[in-house]
């Protein structure tokens, strides 16, 4: 008994957007069920749907369905489905109807029934609480203790305080990088609105897959000095977020920020005074938001030692050094902080002296207390860093 042959012609208008992804498998399906007459056409009126077919009919997780499901619920969609692995993540979008599935034939007997898949979520329940933990409570939490660098912890405070980026100079073990952890903790706490948008760029850049919870703490990303442009700004074959923007809403350290290509790092200053990075490319261009607090460390020369005896370094050596960092870069770095290494005598203070937990100015509820005063006097509810000359 012979077969005939059937030609299928699948059209993903409009054709000169270009398409990527496993994404597409599940409509593509459903059309073909469609068009075939196993399936009534009417259901999927007002559905949008996205996951990975595999060949048992089995229908996987994709990449970016949070950024997917926020668009559905923008454009009045009647219901999204999915993999019942990519439910819970979708459900984070209140106002949304969610059909999953773990198999195709399942959904297919889902849409003709007119059942809903078992992870819908109502919109009450829709609206997961953000819980923070007990270290980073922002009652509680307090900037470490650094004996003889008091300075620095004042000016990471500040920072805090006003959202400004901040440079670190000082040879190594004078407690940078230990500085530059703890502003994320320092900062306010997420509210829903900034958790969703943090969450929707860690999905689409595939980092969140199957927890189907919001970020709850500020991103704290710290790439390395070798780090290529499309790595840190994004882009790359298939447009994604990169460094700069998984970091929004919280914090970018940029250790060692002299070894990093200058073409890089000049690349970094429309996004870090506008708050968004646009990547264009020759058919189509998209917008990440940008909106972070930079934290850069450096030695002060090639050898680290720059005033010490053990320095090496001629003068002709460091004004290279610092040659690779351009002036506009450097106009972005509203604090720029000289750090010394903590000398014996301020070690003995620092021991000798009362407990530092009992400072009340280095911790998270009175920088909190200063971002409220700051948004009610400045217009728009700005930060200090965002305000122009006339708000100045």
């Amino acid at each position: 008994m012979s077969r005939e042959r059937v030609r299928v012609v699948v059209n993903l208008a409009p054709a000169d957007l270009r398409k990527e992804g496993p994404a597409f498998d599940l409509p593509i399906a459903l059309a073909l069920l469609v068009a075939s007459g196993q399936l009534y056409a009417p259901v999927l009126n007002g559905l949008w749907c996205a996951g990975e077919l595999g060949l048992d009919g089995s229908i996987r997780p994709c990449s970016g369905i949070l950024a997917i499901a926020c668009q559905a619920a923008e454009q009045d969609a009647r219901a999204l489905a999915v993999s019942a692995d990519d439910a819970a993540e979708a459900s984070l979008v209140t106002g949304l109807l969610i059909r999953s599935a773990s198999t195709l034939r399942e959904l297919v007997e889902r849409l003709r029934s007119g059942r809903n898949g078992a992870h819908q979520r109502s919109s009450q329940s829709a609206q997961p609480v953000i819980q923070k933990s007990a270290s980073t409570s922002e009652s509680t939490h307090q900037l470490l203790h650094l004996p003889g660098q008091d300075l620095a912890r004042q000016g990471l405070a500040i920072a805090a305080d006003g959202g400004h980026h901040l440079l670190l100079v000082g040879p190594p073990g004078c407690g940078k990088t230990v500085l530059a952890h703890q502003l994320p903790s320092l900062l306010p706490p997420l509210d829903r609105e900034e958790a969703l948008e943090i969450t929707r760029l860690h999905s689409i850049a595939g980092l969140i897959r199957g927890k189907g919870q919001l970020i709850q703490q500020r991103p704290f990303r710290s790439p390395h000095h070798s780090a290529t442009a499309a790595a840190l700004l994004g882009g790359g074959a298939h447009l994604r977020p990169g460094e700069l923007s998984l970091a929004h809403g919280g914090v970018l350290f940029l250790d060692e920020l002299t070894e990093f290509p200058r073409s890089v790092l000049d690349q970094l200053r429309q996004p870090l005074e506008e708050g968004v990075i646009w990547l264009s490319r020759a058919r189509f261009s998209c917008r990440f938001p940008s909106r972070v607090t930079l934290v850069a460390a450096a030695n002060p020369c090639p050898c680290g030692w720059s005033g010490d005896r053990r320095c090496i370094c001629s003068e002709l050596k460091r004004r290279r050094y610092w040659g690779r960092l351009s002036g506009p870069l450097l106009d972005r770095m509203d604090l720029q902080l000289k750090l010394e290494p903590a000398n014996h005598d301020s070690l003995r203070r620092s021991m000798a002296e009362e407990s530092p937990e009992q400072d009340p100015t280095f911790n998270a509820a009175s920088i909190r207390r200063a971002r409220v005063r700051m948004r009610e006097r400045n217009p728009d509810g700005l930060t200090n860093r965002e305000l122009n000359a006339e708000g100045l």
